[in-house]
């Protein structure tokens, strides 16, 4: 065989893997390469799909961040009890997790039992903020039952 030579495209890291959807404000599902796998948003709690419109505007946020096919690296991973993966989800060219972005707009909150390493304070003074400007989840007009993630 003549002419260029092929150049390989090397794999990208090992915590960097491409987005397929979002399935709800804080669980996504993505895929190295191979099989997809579920992973949800470490740090943070989010509202369950049935509790409304709080959890339909978390999930439209995610959505908004992370597109499919969307590159992004896992950080600060661990796993669940119930063995989905736990990761801070950091676009591919940024440095600020998602999972703090949606503390920040108030579409989720710290999740005081995390047991993943990601900066607790941090998130903390977000959901204060967020709480303080009435935010996403704080605002008054969504009601108690809705503000809780």
């Amino acid at each position: 065989m003549t002419g260029a030579p092929v150049l390989a495209i090397p794999p990208p890291p090992a915590d960097d893997v491409r987005v397929v959807k979002v399935l709800d404000g804080h669980t996504i599902v993505v895929t190295p390469y191979g099989d997809p796998f579920k992973v949800r948003l470490a740090c943070i709690r989010a509202p369950e799909l049935q509790q409304g419109s709080s959890a339909l505007a978390a999930k439209a946020a995610l959505e908004a961040l992370l597109q499919p096919g969307a590159w992004v690296t896992l950080s600060t991973r661990s796993k669940a009890a119930d063995g989905v993966e736990l990761a801070e989800i950091i676009p591919v060219g940024s440095t600020v997790p998602i999972n703090l972005s949606l503390v920040q707009v108030g579409l989720a909150a710290l999740d005081p039992l995390a047991a993943s390493p990601c900066n607790q304070e941090i998130y903390r003074e977000a959901e204060l903020r967020a709480r303080a400007m009435q935010l996403g989840l704080w605002r008054p007009s969504l009601g108690p039952r809705s503000r809780q993630p």
